[in-house]
């Protein structure tokens, strides 16, 4: 295993903050996450803390899974959501994803789009 020092330290720290941070903001539980890239929850526990090292196949692997581009997880600081802001942005999409009808959907898309201003 390869010595880790500050400077290894923080980078394992962000890109795990930037994979937990995608994670959640999709609305994926661990468990969802781990399946699609073949490891166990305890293990993707550990990349989101920066406890180990995720290598450059796994996180070919997470990108994927999170539909973000490899250089995602690398530029600048991440954008860390306060909890109760993470907790209501998931509340949300498990909200959004138990609505049936297609265009109710469509709707709610429109109304957060035109509020966020895009």
């Amino acid at each position: 295993m390869a010595r880790k020092n500050d400077r290894t330290d923080k980078i394992d720290t962000i890109v795990g903050e930037r994979i937990r941070e995608q994670r959640i903001a999709l609305g994926l539980s661990r468990m969802q996450l781990a399946a699609k890239i073949d490891v166990t929850h305890q293990q993707l526990q550990k990349y989101e803390k920066g406890d180990n090292r995720v290598s450059a196949g796994r996180l070919f692997l997470i990108a994927e899974a999170l539909n973000k581009p490899l250089s995602y997880f690398f530029n600048g600081e991440p954008d860390v959501m306060p909890e109760k802001h993470q907790r209501m942005c998931i509340e949300v999409s498990r909200n959004f994803m138990k609505i049936d009808d297609p265009s109710h959907q469509n709707a709610v898309n429109i109304l957060v789009k035109t509020l966020s201003g895009n």
